[in-house]
């Protein structure tokens, strides 16, 4: 173990300057090599560190330590502590060491009263005896830290974005391996998308954390001629799915100007027509709001604003860029009109062969057993990823 001023001199020259912070996190790095009777700062990666903040006290730890978040042996668990974690991988013992709670006081009373308080502390916690203002506590990981560290050449891309992924933190999702962001854990946006709040309770917290993300809910079109029977088949799968306990949102697009949704007379009605542009009917258990729009809305601006849904169902739409099923009605019309690109299905009354899966007009159950096997996942597969997303939103 290196002495303590060495450290500290390590510790300033990557800040410019020392404060009691960093002091802190090497004092509470070298306490851990005491206690696990490990050599610090390591050469190797046997000793991996949970800190719970960012900041110098963080980077006190690592020089006292060796333990990097570039070498893979440290991960910022950001509670807003100077509090870590030390984990002996060899024999996975593991202690959490953390400043008692009177620390600042005993420290700004210590030293001459000419010194500042900053100046009081800066002396304690380098002068201090350990157990005058820390505490070692032995204790058990309830994440694992095997996943954590995953194995050297692990990797593969998104489904949804095709980025790569590596060390095992893909995420199955209906089927499809995604990256976090892409499942629904996107701490961005991309110019242009808007964003919501929601509220997730992590495994072993005791109150809620909100994060800001834009969340991925899968869009499906059906797709087809003006009397092909898209709309009763939409109505079959909306039932079908919401058999099977799925949370549906159904878009019908409109290729008409001046539609009425609201009934002629009514209170709304007539505040439409006296000019209101922006009219919302609220009941104790419902809602309706229509307004006026300057210009038509893309599909991705209609769904934006929906939120608390497995799936989106649309009719029509069909020169938006979604997975879209075909519909085909031989009395009808035999003419194609969805592009190649989009269609995952076609669902008609006559042979076809487009290289994708063909389903009669009423094969509703099979047509609902693709669209749940591609887009949506039962439920404990849900959950699970749920859980999986949020333990690794400690890491």
């Amino acid at each position: 173990m290196r002495d303590l001023q060495d450290l500290l001199d390590q510790s300033a020259a990557r800040h410019h300057h020392l404060c009691p912070r960093q002091v802190l996190g090497v004092r509470i790095g070298m306490l851990a090599g005491k206690v696990l009777e490990l050599d610090l700062p390591q050469a190797d990666k046997r000793l991996f560190t949970f800190v719970e903040c960012d900041g110098c006290g963080n980077g006190g730890v690592s020089v006292a330590t060796g333990c990097w978040v570039d070498r893979r042996t440290l991960r910022v668990m950001d509670f807003g502590k100077l509090a870590a974690t030390f984990v002996d991988t060899q024999n996975g013992r593991a202690i959490r060491i953390w400043p008692k709670a009177e620390s600042r006081v005993v420290a700004e009373e210590f030293g001459p009263p000419e010194l500042t308080s900053w100046q009081r502390q800066l002396l304690a916690y380098q002068t201090l005896p350990d157990d005058e203002f820390l505490t070692v506590q032995p204790v058990q990981l309830s994440v694992s830290l095997e996943k954590i560290i995953s194995l050297p050449g692990l990797r593969v891309n998104c489904e949804v974005c095709g980025e790569e992924i590596t060390n095992e933190r893909e995420v199955l999702l209906g089927g499809r391996v995604m990256c976090r962001a892409c499942a629904g854990e996107r701490y961005y946006a991309f110019s242009g998308q808007q964003t919501v709040q929601t509220e997730a309770l992590a495994p072993g917290w005791n109150s809620t954390q909100k994060t800001t993300v834009k969340p991925e809910i899968p869009i499906v079109s059906l797709i087809g001629k003006s009397g092909a029977g898209k709309t009763t088949l939409m109505e079959k799968l909306v039932r079908e799915l919401t058999g099977r306990g799925y949370l549906l949102a159904t878009i019908k697009h409109h290729s008409h100007s001046g539609f009425e949704i609201d009934v002629p007379g009514k209170d709304s009605w007539r505040f439409a027509q006296a000019g209101s542009s922006h009219v919302v009917i609220a009941a104790p258990d419902k809602i309706a709001s229509y307004h006026v729009l300057e210009r038509p809305l893309e599909l991705d601006e209609i769904t934006g604003d929906i939120s608390g849904v497995d799936l989106i169902l649309v009719e029509g739409y069909r020169q938006a860029d979604k997975p879209a099923i075909e519909v085909i009605r031989a009395a009808n019309s035999t003419e194609l009109i969805c592009a190649s690109s989009r269609r995952i299905a076609v669902a008609a009354d006559f042979a076809l062969d487009l290289g994708v899966p063909r389903f009669g007009l009423g094969d509703v159950t099979e047509i609902a057993d693709l669209i749940e096997k591609q887009f949506l996942a039962p439920a404990s597969v849900r959950k699970q990823a749920c859980q999986d997303m949020l333990s690794l939103s400690q890491v």
